[in-house]
């Protein structure tokens, strides 16, 4: 197989026109991002506090769940702002 057609899409992006598009889908992603992430700090607690069905949880389990949602949210953030600023 040529390599230079396996590398067509890689290059592509890298010219300017691609690098357009993806600050376009970086600024996409910072706009929907930002309005979550209100809205998750706002409701964190029904979301991640104490339920009726699990009564065996412990603080320790439902602070790990709160961690992991928001390291992930953080990480996407992080992504969105990358492709739009390069940081």
């Amino acid at each position: 197989m040529n390599p230079q057609l396996t590398l067509a899409p890689l290059l592509a992006v890298m010219s300017p026109e691609g690098l357009l598009g993806l600050k376009i889908i970086g600024i996409i992603g910072l706009v929907l991002l930002i309005p979550a992430g209100v809205l998750l700090y706002r409701n964190q607690d029904r979301l991640f506090g104490r339920s009726t069905d699990t009564p065996s949880e412990t603080s320790g389990s439902l602070t790990y769940g709160l961690a992991q949602t928001w390291l992930v949210y953080v990480g996407l953030v992080h992504l969105a702002l990358w492709l739009t600023f390069g940081l």
